[in-house]
């Protein structure tokens, strides 16, 4: 790592005391992992009150490509801003104004185009009352990400108006964009000026969202014109299922109407006179009840995306996002602990390791554990433990012992087979002769993935999942077995390799707990899974199976039927058994088919591990 962001990064820690990393991986903020979940319920607005501590993040990483060609003091002044953004904003407010508008019946994300501008301006103002000389950094970096910004709608240029506004700079808009920025100045400077967050979102809602809002209706508009365009001018591959209907109720207007999308199949509704709009618009509203109510629901879904990708220009980079039902937006928070890589875990134990007591290091050679880790480790298992020894037994007897013994039928050799004498000589095939033969015995390689995300925190899901993983791992290691353990939450993390000796990753299992947190990707964390069991398998000539454990929908990633289409489609090469518990049980149900296993009560799950690998042995190691 250079020494220039090394002391960068000292500068930063220096101003706002908290710990500041250089990463050449992306942005991240970690918060303390056992404060997450009353976090996320603060976030959400389900608490009003928690410990000071809990909304501050520990740290932040800060990702150098992107100033690899630029100067110290724009770095500086883009870390300042990440920092001032997380430490200040109010975030049961995102929540709260989404809600709002929702009931009001508009997109949610709508509340959020105008919000995150001017949380965006708010952070950049509080550094400037503490390093006025970062002004000048400050407006060159915003003045760049608003000029890589084109804006279609009135709503969107309205709140990048407010930006320029901040700039001191004219906003290249129309007259009618500057009238309503003009109404709203006196509001935007008293919100970002204003510290009482109660106070702020008063403003918001009551002065500048009833402007704001005009734009927003006439912005939904101009999408139900546009979506008739985009049909038009041809479908898109992901939107086929929008298509059909769309053609339809194109084909239902008038032909002069007709004759006015195709004239501007290569532009936008923006573009087309008001005039002609208004007719149009008057045309859809004509039209069947269910035509309007389809229009409307992809008008909904379009804005909703049109919105995330303005916003997103103007959100935190250190946090993650996710679409919720309905299109409400919300923040995925990660514990400061699941930022650390496997390399940085293993230093961080080599660390440890020097500073253990004697009894520690005794522990830890027998057990891979310290003596406190392996106290909790023990009252984990006690419950599965009795039943380690009698899987272990049952298992044992499905797998052939390697002995030898005279068999088969074959044109040549030196014993006889009497049992095919009487069917081989009449037809005078030959095969008569029996040959020394070892039974091969066939190895199974088993690719553990366990679900880690917020929603395993619900009813000792997890502790139970820890119990079932323990189990699993203790009658493997004892059957000789390979397997590797891979955690997952939108992001996959290894605790154990193939190779690896079990002991060492006993303490990672046991860490688990203080990991929680985070959304779900089973697509992802599949994907990786079986590439790391496809690479392990064709270098030991064994046959694999993955095996995932999951407690909820996925929200990230592929869902739905993409996700179900490749899981089918990963299927033709590996065995692949999904286990869902709870509210899953559907789930693992649609997803995985035949291969997947639902536990309605959690105490059941070491059971349902057990029963997939007994029947994945009878099938794959029978002796042909």
């Amino acid at each position: 790592m250079k020494e220039r962001w090394k002391i960068i990064a000292s500068l930063i820690e220096d101003e706002y005391d908290v710990e500041v990393q250089p990463s050449y991986e992306g942005w991240g903020a970690g918060y303390d992992p056992k404060f997450l979940p009353v976090l996320e319920m603060w976030a959400r607005g389900e608490v009003e009150d928690i410990p000071p501590g809990a909304k501050t993040p520990r740290g932040v990483v800060f990702n150098i490509v992107e100033f690899l060609r630029r100067t110290d003091d724009y770095a500086i002044n883009s870390i300042r801003h990440e920092i001032s953004y997380l430490f200040t904003t109010h975030f049961p407010s995102w929540r709260l104004g989404q809600r709002e508008v929702f009931r009001a019946g508009y997109v949610p994300t709508s509340f959020l185009t105008l919000y995150a501008v001017l949380e965006n301006i708010k952070s950049k103002e509080r550094i400037l009352e503490e390093v006025p000389s970062a002004v000048f950094g400050l407006k060159g970096i915003t003045r760049e990400l608003v000029e890589g910004i084109n804006p279609i709608y009135p709503h969107h240029q309205l709140a990048l108006s407010l930006v320029y506004r901040w700039l001191g700079e004219e906003a290249p808009f129309s007259q009618d964009i500057k009238h309503y920025t003009d109404s709203m100045e006196k509001s935007f400077y008293e919100y970002i000026r204003e510290r009482d967050y109660q106070t702020t979102y008063d403003i918001v809602m009551e002065d500048l969202w009833s402007k704001f809002r005009v734009l927003v209706d006439e912005a939904r508009d101009l999408n139900y014109i546009d979506l008739l365009i985009d049909e038009a001018r041809g479908k898109k591959r992901e939107d086929g299922h929008r298509g059909r209907i769309m053609t339809d109720i194109l084909r239902k207007l008038p032909e002069k109407q007709q004759s006015l999308i195709l004239e501007y199949r290569e532009k936008s509704s923006v573009d087309m006179p008001e005039v002609e709009r208004k007719e149009l618009l008057k045309v859809l509203n004509s039209m069947q009840d269910w035509m309007k109510d389809y229009v409307k629901q992809m008008s909904y879904l379009d804005l909703l995306e049109k919105d995330i990708a303005f916003l997103q220009n103007f959100l935190p980079k250190t946090l993650e996002v996710d679409i919720e039902h309905r299109g409400f937006l919300s923040f995925i928070f990660k514990g400061w602990d699941e930022e650390s890589s496997a390399s940085s875990s293993m230093k961080l134990q080599e660390t440890q390791d020097e500073e253990l007591s004697e009894m520690d290091r005794k522990y830890r050679k027998e057990h891979g554990l310290t003596e406190e880790e392996f106290r909790r480790y023990q009252l984990l298992i006690k419950s599965v433990l009795p039943y380690v020894e009698h899987f272990k037994r049952k298992f044992d007897n499905l797998m052939p012992e390697e002995e030898e013994h005279w068999g088969g039928s074959y044109m040549s050799g030196k014993r006889l087979n009497f049992k095919k004498l009487p069917t081989e000589v009449p037809i005078r095939r030959g095969r008569i002769y029996t040959r020394r033969e070892i039974p091969e015995r066939k190895e199974l390689a088993f690719e553990l993935l366990i679900d880690i995300s917020t929603s395993m925190k619900k009813e000792e899901k997890f502790v139970n999942a820890i119990r079932s993983l323990l189990l699993v791992s203790e009658v493997l290691n004892r059957l000789g077995m390979p397997f590797s353990i891979k955690v997952f939450n939108e992001n996959v993390y290894e605790l154990k390799d193939f190779e690896e000796d079990y002991r060492v990753a006993k303490a990672r299992i046991m860490e688990l707990v203080s990991s929680v947190g985070g959304g779900t990707d089973l697509g992802k964390a599949i994907s990786i899974g079986l590439e790391s069991l496809e690479l392990y398998i064709k270098s030991t000539h064994r046959k694999g199976i993955l095996i995932l454990f999951t407690d909820g929908e996925p929200t990230r990633g592929l869902r739905g039927e993409d996700l179900k289409s490749f899981i089918l489609q990963m299927k033709q090469k590996f065995p692949i058994v999904g286990v869902g518990v709870g509210e899953a049980t559907k789930l693992v149900k649609e997803y995985f088919d035949r291969t997947g296993i639902s536990v309605e009560d959690i105490s059941k799950l070491p059971s349902a591990f057990s029963f997939v690998i007994e029947n994945q042995l009878r099938r794959l190691l029978s002796v042909n």
